[in-house]
């Protein structure tokens, strides 16, 4: 800087050497901001850059996951008020969404079961599993479907899956316990409605075929007990009314048998004029 200074002052009285030394200093600062520019190439992004280009993917996914689940919740809402057809419409956006989106699949699974279309909620089912295998809930549900279908080995495979992944419904043993009396195991079937019972008490269903299968194997007085008790859960039981009438009927119980054939035929008259 010193050497500049008397350099200047040298050429106070030159004006060309001014000039001269006016544009050599310069250069100086052209050379160096050239190196500096050179060190960091036009073409490279900036931190800043780099971040919000990783980050842009992120953002778009996590909108799509948040728009997935808001129509997930909308087809909940249609699924439970029996609007099968817009809860569709709407877990299929939230599949179109996110594909892997093994909740919603299976809930279109769902409505198409409610609907009485096993035959298009099975696809349903199969991809949900294959997204979460590990969801006993949909071999539940995969295993009810086929008891529709009455495929009954595909239903026997999906509910005992269920059963290995810790699922216990009441609905599960009944109809294994349904497929094994169908299929002549009357120990197994005993065993299953049994273990119906034991999960939900109040459900009429499996002390009633629990009974059926008691007098197959030489139990009516067991029988009589377990119809009674399928009255006692449920009074509207119309296949209890029929067995125990049968039953009794048998026994030479005519007054009392008589008298549930009554109720028998009056419950089934108001069950086919329901709406």
């Amino acid at each position: 800087m010193a050497y500049q200074q008397r350099l200047l002052s040298v050429s106070r009285n030159h004006t060309g050497l001014a000039l001269l030394l006016a544009l050599f200093i310069g250069s100086w600062g052209w050379i160096g901001c050239d190196q500096k520019e050179r060190q960091t190439p036009a073409d490279e992004p900036s931190p800043n850059a780099q971040k919000e280009g990783k980050s842009q993917p992120l953002k778009v996914e996590q909108e799509e996951q948040i728009a997935a689940e808001v129509y997930y919740r909308r087809g909940r809402r249609y699924l439970q008020n029996g609007q099968y057809e817009e809860a569709v419409g709407e877990f299929s956006r939230a599949v179109h969404l996110k594909p892997d989106f093994a909740l919603a699949l299976d809930q279109i699974g769902l409505a198409y079961t409610l609907q009485l279309r096993p035959g298009e909620a099975i696809p349903y089912y199969k991809r949900a599993i294959a997204q979460a295998p590990e969801n006993g809930i949909f071999f539940m549900h995969l295993g009810k479907t086929y008891m529709d279908l009455r495929d009954y080995a595909e239903a026997k495979r999906a509910y005992r899956r269920a059963l290995e992944l810790g699922v216990r419904r009441a609905k599960i043993y009944y109809d294994l316990g349904v497929v094994s009396e169908r299929e002549n195991e009357l120990k197994a079937a005993r065993s299953y409605f049994q273990q119906a019972i034991q999960v939900n008490s109040d459900f009429a269903d499996p002390y009633c075929r629990l009974g059926a299968v008691l007098e197959k194997q030489g139990e009516p007085t067991e029988a009589a007990y377990l119809y009674q008790q399928a009255l006692k859960k449920d009074p509207r039981h119309i296949p209890t009314h029929y067995r125990l009438a049968q039953l009794y009927l048998k026994q030479g119980r005519q007054e009392e048998g008589q008298r549930l054939l009554r109720d028998f035929q009056h419950l089934k008259q108001a069950e086919r004029e329901r709406p």
